[in-house]
């Protein structure tokens, strides 16, 4: 009976190892995905980037279903198939919904292994970029009441989850006693937790100044007035301001023109006269102008996000009135970011002579943004793996006491070593992350007079790579353009 107990705990083990290694997707995928983003031609397969995400669908458990459609989404975006992309986003956004609204049902078994066995939702940076992103999307079919949908859902995303960000539920049952210990042994050793973390992750600047150029796309049309533009451009800057206090970064330039036409088109006569103080010397298109002309929309999605790996910190802890090891396991971003430094946007006309140029500015730090949201977070699981590796190891150190009294110190040895083996195996940290993001948003834009222009695009930085196409123009007419460098 000894032996066959031993042999199921054995299979345990084995199996929990097999549960582990597909929580997460191979990182080839990755690979894969990034070097069909950034062939040695210079030009990106339109089916590469999507065919390395696909082909790696069973690394992809049902538990990561939504890191699925992140990745399956964003490379259907990078290649152009927005309306796939779009589809692809709307129902992982609707599977993020679900997760989010009903309770984590299987706590108690994420208590007893580790967080990977919980279905992944996202950080709420992931989430709203499943907006943000989408809105992207439907700017590339021109649909801008579609965009501006999406970037409208990132606020109330943002408000749900900054005025119910829900606080760490209390260890169940047992995990309860074990709380005091593992706060102890966080104290001891610096290491920082906060199970009520708040997100300082509140607003996004980049969505806020996107919905108002949306908003004016639709001006045109007669859709949406200059008020409502107005709003999301001053709600931009306010937010472009707090970003510069939590991340370091600077408020763009590119702010200042629509905030100077739709504060003049809207009648906010003191708005108009504190930004023309703000922003003094910044030539501005009076709106009567601005919609006779062609705009084109630049956005760059530029480097890669960071990924997270598992580390290991081991810690003595007296236990049962003796001092043992303590393991616990942690994410840790690494990597990530960009070498490129901006875009310069030309419009050259028949004669190929340049009528306009522009520089590009980031419009969107995703990695600033992501690592200070990732570090929130991990405030709030902290506690819970510092209770995890408690129990463990003191059900560990029972079991050791128990076999030395009924088998002796051969009974103690294996107890021993097949409580260590399955330590490990389930002391492992919950390493999944939407890697397929770039690490920034640069945004330009470029007002012209109707008419057929070759647009050309010089990346600054990265792979220094130039692309030009051509376009034509109608008064009152966006169209949106972009350029991928992953390097």
């Amino acid at each position: 009976m000894g032996r066959m107990r031993m042999k199921g705990r054995g299979w345990l083990a084995a199996a929990a190892c097999l549960l582990m290694a597909s929580c997460a997707p191979s990182v080839s995928q990755y690979r894969q995905y990034y070097d069909a983003l950034n062939p040695p031609s210079g030009t990106m397969s339109k089916t590469g980037p999507v065919e390395a995400i696909e082909r790696a669908r069973g690394n992809y458990p049902a538990r990561d279903r939504v890191l699925y459609g992140m990745d399956l989404g964003m490379a259907n975006n990078v290649v152009g198939n927005y309306r796939e992309s779009a589809k692809i986003f709307r129902d992982t956004d609707r599977i993020i919904q679900e997760l989010y609204t009903k309770s984590v049902t299987n706590i108690l078994l994420a208590y007893q292994t580790n967080d990977l066995v919980m279905p992944y939702r996202g950080l709420p940076f992931e989430r709203v970029m499943v907006n943000l992103v989408n809105s992207l999307n439907y700017a590339g079919t021109g649909d801008w009441s579609g965009a501006l949908v999406e970037t409208r859902k990132i606020r109330e995303k943002l408000v749900v989850y900054n005025r119910r960000y829900p606080e760490a539920a209390a260890p169940p049952g047992k995990y309860a006693a074990y709380s005091g210990p593992a706060r102890r042994l966080l104290d001891q050793h610096n290491i920082p937790y906060n199970p009520s973390q708040l997100n300082h992750y509140t607003d996004d600047a980049f969505a806020r100044f996107l919905s108002g150029v949306y908003e004016e796309a639709q001006v045109h049309a007669g859709g949406v007035d200059y008020q409502s533009a107005f709003l999301s451009y001053k709600k931009a800057l306010e937010a472009y301001e707090k970003n510069r206090e939590l991340f370091g970064t600077p408020v763009p330039a590119f702010l200042a023109r629509p905030l100077l036409r739709t504060a003049d088109a809207a009648g906010r006569v003191d708005h108009l006269a504190r930004y023309k103080r703000e922003f003094s010397g910044v030539q501005w298109i009076p709106s009567g102008t601005f919609e006779t002309m062609g705009h084109v929309v630049f956005v760059g999605y530029n480097g890669r996000m960071f990924h997270l790996v598992s580390e290991r910190m081991a810690f003595p802890f007296p236990i049962m009135g003796q001092f043992v090891m303590i393991s616990l396991a942690f994410p840790k971003p690494v990597g990530g970011g960009t070498t490129v430094r901006g875009h310069d946007i030309q419009a050259l006309d028949a004669a190929n002579r340049p009528v306009a140029s522009v520089r590009s500015e980031l419009g969107e730090d995703l990695r600033a943004i992501g690592t200070t949201n990732f570090q929130d977070h991990l405030k709030r699981i902290v506690l819970r793996e510092a209770i995890r590796a408690i129990i463990k190891t003191t059900e560990q150190v029972v079991a050791q006491q128990q076999a030395g009294k009924s088998g002796g110190a051969l009974g103690q040895l294996i107890a021993a070593v097949v409580g260590g083996v399955a330590t490990v195996v389930s002391d492992i940290a919950d390493t999944r992350s939407w890697r397929t993001l770039p690490a920034t948003f640069d945004y330009a834009q470029l007002d012209l007079p109707p008419g057929t222009y070759s647009i050309r695009l010089k990346t600054d930085g990265g792979d220094g790579r130039t692309t030009e196409s051509r376009v034509t123009l109608l008064p009152g007419e966006y169209l949106f353009v972009r350029a991928i460098d992953v390097n």
